[in-house]
Protein backbone atom coordinates (compact mmCIF):
# COMPACT_ATOMS: atom_id res chain seq x y z
CA UNK A 1 0.00 0.00 0.00
CA UNK A 2 2.94 2.72 0.72
CA UNK A 3 5.15 1.77 -2.17
CA UNK A 4 2.29 2.30 -4.67
CA UNK A 5 2.38 6.10 -3.77
CA UNK A 6 5.91 6.41 -1.68
CA UNK A 7 7.73 4.45 -5.00
CA UNK A 8 5.34 3.20 -7.70
CA UNK A 9 7.93 2.66 -10.51
CA UNK A 10 9.99 0.01 -8.28
CA UNK A 11 6.03 -1.17 -7.47
CA UNK A 12 5.02 -2.00 -10.90
CA UNK A 13 8.07 -3.60 -11.75
CA UNK A 14 7.65 -5.93 -9.00
CA UNK A 15 4.10 -6.38 -10.28
CA UNK A 16 5.06 -7.44 -13.66
CA UNK A 17 8.03 -9.62 -12.64
CA UNK A 18 8.72 -13.67 -12.19
CA UNK A 19 9.04 -12.65 -8.60
CA UNK A 20 5.53 -11.74 -8.33
CA UNK A 21 3.97 -14.55 -10.08
CA UNK A 22 5.82 -16.94 -8.26
CA UNK A 23 5.23 -15.44 -4.91
CA UNK A 24 8.35 -13.65 -4.33
CA UNK A 25 7.61 -10.24 -1.93
CA UNK A 26 9.48 -7.58 -0.41
CA UNK A 27 10.39 -9.51 2.77
CA UNK A 28 11.52 -12.48 0.72
CA UNK A 29 14.46 -10.55 -0.32
CA UNK A 30 14.26 -7.30 1.94
CA UNK A 31 13.40 -9.33 5.31
CA UNK A 32 12.12 -5.97 7.52
CA UNK A 33 12.06 -2.14 7.12
CA UNK A 34 14.98 -2.34 9.15
CA UNK A 35 17.48 -4.24 7.49
CA UNK A 36 15.94 -2.87 4.10
CA UNK A 37 16.34 0.72 5.58
CA UNK A 38 20.47 0.59 6.77
CA UNK A 39 22.15 -0.55 3.75
CA UNK A 40 20.16 1.45 1.51
CA UNK A 41 17.94 -1.82 0.80
CA UNK A 42 21.14 -3.93 -1.19
CA UNK A 43 20.22 -7.42 -1.67
CA UNK A 44 23.33 -9.49 -1.60
CA UNK A 45 24.41 -11.91 -4.46
CA UNK A 46 24.76 -14.37 -1.47
CA UNK A 47 20.43 -13.56 -0.93
CA UNK A 48 19.92 -14.36 -4.09
CA UNK A 49 21.89 -17.32 -4.20
CA UNK A 50 19.63 -18.63 -1.30
CA UNK A 51 17.23 -19.59 -4.32
CA UNK A 52 19.14 -19.27 -7.59
CA UNK A 53 22.05 -21.75 -6.20
CA UNK A 54 23.06 -22.66 -9.61
CA UNK A 55 23.77 -18.85 -10.99
CA UNK A 56 25.31 -18.57 -7.98
CA UNK A 57 27.25 -21.16 -8.14
CA UNK A 58 28.75 -20.56 -11.60
CA UNK A 59 28.88 -16.34 -10.92
CA UNK A 60 31.39 -17.38 -8.09
CA UNK A 61 33.37 -18.78 -11.05
CA UNK A 62 33.63 -15.38 -13.18
CA UNK A 63 35.95 -12.37 -13.09
CA UNK A 64 32.41 -10.52 -12.16
CA UNK A 65 32.71 -12.19 -8.56
CA UNK A 66 36.14 -10.49 -7.54
CA UNK A 67 35.01 -6.79 -9.09
CA UNK A 68 34.66 -5.21 -5.77
CA UNK A 69 37.55 -7.13 -3.73
CA UNK A 70 39.69 -6.47 -6.57
CA UNK A 71 39.01 -2.79 -7.08
CA UNK A 72 39.11 -2.16 -3.59
CA UNK A 73 42.97 -3.06 -3.35
CA UNK A 74 43.68 -1.24 -6.96
CA UNK A 75 46.18 1.47 -6.77
CA UNK A 76 43.60 3.81 -9.18
CA UNK A 77 41.26 3.38 -6.61
CA UNK A 78 42.81 3.82 -3.51
CA UNK A 79 44.20 7.22 -5.40
CA UNK A 80 40.61 8.65 -5.75
CA UNK A 81 38.85 10.52 -2.97
CA UNK A 82 37.30 8.71 -0.89
CA UNK A 83 34.38 11.03 -0.77
CA UNK A 84 33.43 10.74 -4.40
CA UNK A 85 34.67 7.06 -5.14
CA UNK A 86 30.77 6.12 -5.56
CA UNK A 87 30.78 8.30 -8.56
CA UNK A 88 33.55 6.79 -9.78
CA UNK A 89 34.87 3.14 -9.67
CA UNK A 90 32.28 1.27 -7.66
CA UNK A 91 29.29 1.88 -9.45
CA UNK A 92 30.52 -0.62 -11.78
CA UNK A 93 32.80 -2.75 -9.65
CA UNK A 94 29.62 -3.32 -7.35
CA UNK A 95 28.85 -6.15 -9.45
CA UNK A 96 30.17 -8.80 -6.91
CA UNK A 97 27.60 -7.82 -4.43
CA UNK A 98 24.87 -7.04 -6.60
CA UNK A 99 23.02 -8.81 -9.10
CA UNK A 100 20.47 -6.07 -10.10
CA UNK A 101 24.14 -4.84 -11.76
CA UNK A 102 22.48 -6.97 -14.51
CA UNK A 103 19.25 -7.57 -13.39
CA UNK A 104 17.46 -4.32 -13.06
CA UNK A 105 15.89 -3.99 -9.59
CA UNK A 106 12.46 -5.54 -9.25
CA UNK A 107 11.58 -6.78 -12.48
CA UNK A 108 14.95 -8.93 -12.55
CA UNK A 109 13.77 -9.51 -15.97
CA UNK A 110 16.28 -11.85 -17.51
CA UNK A 111 15.41 -10.79 -21.41
CA UNK A 112 16.80 -7.45 -20.62
CA UNK A 113 19.58 -8.73 -18.61
CA UNK A 114 20.58 -10.50 -22.19
CA UNK A 115 20.28 -7.24 -24.54
CA UNK A 116 23.78 -5.88 -25.01
CA UNK A 117 22.52 -2.21 -23.71
CA UNK A 118 23.18 -4.66 -20.03
CA UNK A 119 26.71 -5.01 -20.76
CA UNK A 120 26.76 -1.89 -22.13
CA UNK A 121 26.28 -0.19 -18.80
CA UNK A 122 29.73 -0.41 -17.68
CA UNK A 123 31.89 -2.64 -20.62
CA UNK A 124 32.18 0.62 -22.66
CA UNK A 125 34.46 4.26 -22.80
CA UNK A 126 38.12 4.51 -23.82
CA UNK A 127 39.50 2.08 -21.38
CA UNK A 128 37.56 -1.45 -22.18
CA UNK A 129 34.98 -0.21 -25.01
CA UNK A 130 33.17 -3.69 -25.35
CA UNK A 131 29.89 -2.14 -26.20
CA UNK A 132 31.53 0.12 -28.80
CA UNK A 133 33.28 -3.01 -30.17
CA UNK A 134 30.35 -4.93 -30.32
CA UNK A 135 28.40 -2.26 -32.21
CA UNK A 136 30.95 -1.58 -34.62
CA UNK A 137 31.62 -5.14 -35.78
CA UNK A 138 29.13 -7.38 -38.14
CA UNK A 139 27.95 -9.42 -35.49
CA UNK A 140 26.86 -6.19 -33.19
CA UNK A 141 25.48 -4.34 -37.23
CA UNK A 142 23.41 -7.43 -37.90
CA UNK A 143 21.77 -7.85 -34.73
CA UNK A 144 20.80 -3.99 -34.25
CA UNK A 145 19.30 -4.19 -37.92
CA UNK A 146 17.26 -7.79 -36.85
CA UNK A 147 16.77 -7.75 -33.26
CA UNK A 148 17.20 -11.68 -33.95
CA UNK A 149 19.90 -13.46 -31.23
CA UNK A 150 19.11 -16.08 -34.09
CA UNK A 151 20.90 -14.35 -36.64
CA UNK A 152 23.73 -12.28 -34.82
CA UNK A 153 24.91 -12.71 -31.75
CA UNK A 154 24.55 -10.80 -28.54
CA UNK A 155 27.10 -10.60 -25.61
CA UNK A 156 25.36 -13.35 -24.14
CA UNK A 157 25.93 -15.53 -27.10
CA UNK A 158 29.50 -15.93 -26.52
CA UNK A 159 29.90 -14.66 -22.81
CA UNK A 160 27.19 -16.57 -21.10
CA UNK A 161 26.15 -19.76 -23.74
CA UNK A 162 22.97 -21.54 -22.40
CA UNK A 163 22.13 -18.61 -19.44
CA UNK A 164 25.54 -19.36 -17.52
CA UNK A 165 26.18 -17.00 -15.08
CA UNK A 166 30.35 -17.79 -15.52
CA UNK A 167 30.88 -14.64 -17.71
CA UNK A 168 34.36 -15.89 -18.00
CA UNK A 169 33.48 -18.47 -20.21
CA UNK A 170 35.70 -19.51 -22.96
CA UNK A 171 38.45 -16.48 -22.49
CA UNK A 172 41.95 -18.62 -23.21
CA UNK A 173 43.75 -15.68 -24.63
CA UNK A 174 42.32 -12.70 -24.05
CA UNK A 175 43.99 -11.94 -21.67
CA UNK A 176 41.51 -10.66 -18.67
CA UNK A 177 42.12 -6.88 -18.04
CA UNK A 178 45.44 -5.37 -18.66
CA UNK A 179 47.91 -7.99 -17.94
CA UNK A 180 49.32 -10.13 -21.33
CA UNK A 181 48.38 -13.80 -19.98
CA UNK A 182 44.67 -14.83 -18.64
CA UNK A 183 45.04 -15.57 -15.22
CA UNK A 184 42.71 -17.57 -12.39
CA UNK A 185 40.47 -15.96 -9.93
CA UNK A 186 43.69 -16.35 -7.53
CA UNK A 187 45.80 -14.25 -9.84
CA UNK A 188 48.15 -17.51 -11.17
CA UNK A 189 48.34 -17.98 -15.28
CA UNK A 190 46.28 -20.78 -16.30
CA UNK A 191 47.67 -23.72 -17.70
CA UNK A 192 47.90 -24.72 -21.78
CA UNK A 193 45.92 -27.35 -20.56
CA UNK A 194 43.46 -25.07 -19.34
CA UNK A 195 43.69 -22.49 -22.47
CA UNK A 196 43.35 -25.07 -24.62
CA UNK A 197 39.98 -26.23 -22.90
CA UNK A 198 38.80 -22.64 -22.88
CA UNK A 199 39.54 -22.13 -26.17
CA UNK A 200 37.17 -25.43 -27.57
CA UNK A 201 34.35 -23.80 -25.08
CA UNK A 202 34.27 -20.84 -27.80
CA UNK A 203 35.21 -22.86 -31.07
CA UNK A 204 31.90 -24.37 -30.11
CA UNK A 205 29.93 -21.24 -29.71
CA UNK A 206 31.25 -20.25 -32.65
CA UNK A 207 30.47 -23.07 -34.76
CA UNK A 208 27.41 -22.94 -33.73
CA UNK A 209 26.83 -20.34 -36.65
CA UNK A 210 30.54 -20.85 -38.96
CA UNK A 211 32.53 -23.94 -40.33
CA UNK A 212 35.55 -24.90 -37.36
CA UNK A 213 38.41 -23.56 -39.93
CA UNK A 214 36.99 -20.10 -39.97
CA UNK A 215 36.71 -20.05 -36.26
CA UNK A 216 39.49 -20.95 -35.41
CA UNK A 217 41.04 -19.07 -38.19
CA UNK A 218 39.43 -15.76 -36.89
CA UNK A 219 40.54 -16.69 -33.53
CA UNK A 220 44.03 -17.23 -33.66
CA UNK A 221 44.36 -13.73 -36.12
CA UNK A 222 43.06 -12.54 -32.78
CA UNK A 223 45.84 -13.97 -31.00
CA UNK A 224 48.56 -12.77 -33.25
CA UNK A 225 47.13 -9.33 -32.79
CA UNK A 226 47.39 -9.11 -29.47
CA UNK A 227 50.80 -10.37 -29.51
CA UNK A 228 51.86 -7.19 -31.48
CA UNK A 229 50.19 -4.70 -29.82
CA UNK A 230 51.75 -6.08 -26.34
CA UNK A 231 55.30 -5.90 -28.45
CA UNK A 232 54.66 -2.71 -29.28
CA UNK A 233 53.63 -1.56 -25.59
CA UNK A 234 56.87 -2.97 -24.54
CA UNK A 235 58.75 -0.78 -26.65
CA UNK A 236 57.29 2.42 -24.94
CA UNK A 237 58.31 0.91 -21.62
CA UNK A 238 62.08 0.08 -22.63
CA UNK A 239 62.32 3.89 -24.05
CA UNK A 240 61.17 4.87 -20.43
CA UNK A 241 63.11 2.11 -18.11
CA UNK A 242 66.19 3.73 -20.07
CA UNK A 243 65.64 6.91 -18.92
CA UNK A 244 65.15 5.70 -15.29
CA UNK A 245 68.39 4.24 -15.60
CA UNK A 246 69.76 7.88 -16.50
CA UNK A 247 67.98 9.13 -13.96
CA UNK A 248 66.17 11.84 -16.23
CA UNK A 249 62.36 11.41 -15.19
CA UNK A 250 60.93 13.91 -13.35
CA UNK A 251 59.47 13.76 -10.96
CA UNK A 252 61.70 11.18 -9.40
CA UNK A 253 60.66 7.81 -8.57
CA UNK A 254 62.54 8.40 -5.53
CA UNK A 255 60.79 11.60 -4.95
CA UNK A 256 57.21 10.48 -5.13
CA UNK A 257 54.85 9.80 -2.92
CA UNK A 258 55.21 5.86 -2.70
CA UNK A 259 53.09 3.83 -5.43
CA UNK A 260 49.89 2.64 -2.74
CA UNK A 261 50.04 -0.77 -3.31
CA UNK A 262 53.50 -1.02 -4.94
CA UNK A 263 55.60 1.14 -2.68
CA UNK A 264 58.35 3.08 -4.41
CA UNK A 265 59.57 1.78 -7.73
CA UNK A 266 58.45 2.87 -11.28
CA UNK A 267 55.24 0.73 -12.40
CA UNK A 268 54.70 1.08 -16.13
CA UNK A 269 51.18 -1.06 -16.88
CA UNK A 270 49.36 -2.39 -14.79
CA UNK A 271 48.77 -1.07 -11.83
CA UNK A 272 50.23 2.28 -13.48
CA UNK A 273 48.68 5.41 -11.98
CA UNK A 274 47.65 8.47 -13.82
CA UNK A 275 49.17 11.27 -10.99
CA UNK A 276 52.25 11.70 -10.02
CA UNK A 277 54.79 10.74 -12.41
CA UNK A 278 56.29 12.27 -15.21
CA UNK A 279 54.63 13.80 -18.97
CA UNK A 280 56.38 10.77 -20.47
CA UNK A 281 54.71 7.92 -18.30
CA UNK A 282 51.77 9.99 -18.61
CA UNK A 283 51.63 9.24 -22.80
CA UNK A 284 52.81 5.39 -21.59
CA UNK A 285 49.60 4.98 -19.47
CA UNK A 286 47.22 6.25 -22.12
CA UNK A 287 48.84 3.94 -24.44
CA UNK A 288 48.33 0.63 -22.29
CA UNK A 289 45.54 1.77 -20.71
CA UNK A 290 43.22 2.73 -23.54
CA UNK A 291 44.92 2.00 -26.91
CA UNK A 292 46.90 -1.28 -26.13
CA UNK A 293 43.23 -2.24 -25.34
CA UNK A 294 41.61 -1.03 -28.03
CA UNK A 295 43.18 -3.24 -30.38
CA UNK A 296 43.29 -6.48 -28.87
CA UNK A 297 40.33 -6.46 -27.31
CA UNK A 298 38.71 -5.44 -30.74
CA UNK A 299 40.40 -8.28 -32.69
CA UNK A 300 38.27 -10.95 -30.44
CA UNK A 301 35.30 -8.83 -30.98
CA UNK A 302 35.83 -8.43 -34.76
CA UNK A 303 35.82 -4.50 -35.34
CA UNK A 304 38.50 -3.42 -37.99
CA UNK A 305 37.94 0.22 -36.79
CA UNK A 306 38.45 -0.12 -33.30
CA UNK A 307 41.59 -2.50 -33.85
CA UNK A 308 43.33 -0.17 -36.05
CA UNK A 309 41.94 3.27 -36.31
CA UNK A 310 40.86 3.58 -32.27
CA UNK A 311 43.65 1.31 -31.70
CA UNK A 312 46.93 0.51 -33.27
CA UNK A 313 47.16 3.87 -35.47
CA UNK A 314 46.98 5.64 -31.62
CA UNK A 315 49.73 3.03 -30.60
CA UNK A 316 51.92 3.93 -33.04
CA UNK A 317 51.60 7.63 -32.46
CA UNK A 318 52.35 7.42 -28.41
CA UNK A 319 55.08 5.65 -29.57
CA UNK A 320 56.28 8.32 -31.54
CA UNK A 321 55.33 10.45 -28.58
CA UNK A 322 57.32 8.56 -26.14
CA UNK A 323 60.61 8.18 -28.12
CA UNK A 324 60.24 11.70 -29.39
CA UNK A 325 60.01 12.90 -25.27
CA UNK A 326 62.99 10.54 -24.51
CA UNK A 327 65.23 12.08 -27.25
CA UNK A 328 64.49 15.65 -26.56
CA UNK A 329 65.08 14.72 -22.55
CA UNK A 330 68.44 13.12 -23.77
CA UNK A 331 69.50 16.22 -25.73
CA UNK A 332 68.24 18.71 -22.93
CA UNK A 333 70.74 16.99 -20.43
CA UNK A 334 73.39 15.36 -22.58
CA UNK A 335 75.91 17.04 -20.31
CA UNK A 336 74.70 16.08 -17.19
CA UNK A 337 76.85 13.47 -15.03
CA UNK A 338 75.04 10.70 -13.63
Amino acid sequence: GCHIERTPALFQAWVGSKHAAKGVTCVTCHKDHQAAYEPKATVSTEKCGECHSKQAKEFRKSRHSLGWERMRTHGEYIGIPEQIRPAFCERCHLVEKKCNSCHASHAFSSKTASEPEACGNCHLGPDHPHKEMYETSLHGVIYKMTQDPKRAPRCVTCHMPGGTHDTSFGIARGPVGTKSRVVDLKGNPISRKEEERRREEMIRICTECHSRRFAVEQLENADQVKEEAFKLQDKGREVIEDLEEEGLLYPSVAERFPHPTEGQKLILSDPQLYIGTSDIEGRFFQMFKFHSIRVWKSGYHFSPAYVHRYGWSEMQLDLMDIQGESNRLKELFKDRKK
